[in-house]
């Protein structure tokens, strides 16, 4: 390891040492494009996600929007369960309708655990299915140690991640949607009388930043995953196990401060894992075939698996009728990070 690499370790050890005590923290910083590991603690063991679980439902919303399967102005119903979950929440009620618009920028700001079960209930007919949906996808992608047991992220000791698994989920989020990936910039939205501030500040006020997501519950502390781009360069940085929100940002700002100077020095990358990158290659495609055609492709792939799937259809789960009074479409503050 040269000077510059063992500098940047120092610095970001010394960062994170009043952390390593607890076992529950993880960190994680990763170049996107090359998967180069920048730095890592704990990251490949298992932690409780907390709301980073609303990261796979809302892979799983945008897949469907892709395919057709549903529409952004579409409503789903709020059962009585939905209505039901705890904080944090929409306080939706039961029997009312809510679009899928609103619904992503509801898990996407204020993370609500109301809003991610009737996205669960809508595409897969209950929570439970939409899970193991949720898990399949995950080993699909490549994160080999997640388990997901419900889509809101509420405490459930049989639903477990790593750091590395969430920087796998970000970068997948990113290549296969970057049309809806736009959204996790988003500063707030308004829904009925209420405006919904996004908690992830990294996209709100980190330069060059764009997403992703928070999350808290008590057996877990306080995560964040988020990335940013300077320079052309993508970083995608993981926190996990924080005692409180402050901590929480400040670490993930230090965190990717630092693997920008790093990048910007040319200084040795810092991985305390493996020398292998965290993200497969590419796939190499041929002159004529483009993203959008491997993009295709996977789709195609995807529906004949999922025509096996005993689930109920989207026409069953959808007996919706439209209200006057229902806002379709979100109300997005944009800030000046409007992509």
């Amino acid at each position: 390891m040269n000077a510059a690499a063992k500098i940047l370790t120092v610095v970001l050890l010394t960062f994170a040492a009043p952390a390593l005590a607890q076992t529950r923290t993880a960190s994680l910083l990763v170049e996107a494009e090359t998967g180069r590991v920048l730095f890592s603690e704990n990251a490949a063991e298992k932690r409780y996600p907390a709301s980073l679980t609303k990261m796979m439902t809302l892979y799983l919303v945008f897949d469907a929007l892709e395919k057709g399967e549903i529409r952004m102005d579409q409503l789903f119903t709020v059962s009585k369960k939905a209505a039901g979950m705890p904080r944090s929440r929409m306080g939706l009620k039961e029997n009312s309708t809510i679009s899928v618009e609103n619904l992503i920028f509801a898990m996407i700001s204020r993370s609500a655990n109301d809003a991610a079960v009737v996205v669960a209930e809508g595409l897969a007919g209950s929570e439970a299915q939409f899970a193991d949906k949720m898990t399949r996808t995950a080993r699909e992608l490549g994160m080999k140690n997640t388990r997901f047991k419900n889509a809101s992220g509420l405490h459930n000791r049989d639903q477990v991640t790593t750091a590395q698994d969430m920087a796998i989920l970000s970068k997948a989020l990113i290549r296969h949607f970057p049309k809806y990936y736009k959204l996790f910039s988003v500063r707030g939205f308004r829904y009925g009388r209420r405006y919904y501030g996004n908690h992830n500040l990294v996209a709100r006020f980190y330069k060059g930043g764009d997403g992703l997501k928070t999350g808290y519950v008590d057996a877990a502390g306080y995560h964040v995953v988020g990335s940013a781009v300077r320079d052309g360069k993508r970083l995608i940085g993981v926190v996990m196990g924080r005692n409180s929100v402050r901590e929480r940002d400040r670490h993930i700002f230090k965190l990717l401060d630092t693997g920008f100077a790093a990048l910007k020095n040319k200084t040795a990358p810092v991985n305390t894992l493996e020398d292998a990158p965290l993200f497969a290659p590419a796939r190499e495609q041929t002159a004529d075939e483009s993203e959008k055609q491997y993009r295709d492709r996977r789709i195609q792939a995807r529906k004949l698996s999922e025509s096996l799937d005993a689930i109920a259809s989207l026409e069953q789960s959808l007996q919706t009728k439209e209200d006057g009074n229902v806002v379709k479409n979100a109300i997005i503050d944009w800030g000046r990070k409007r992509p």
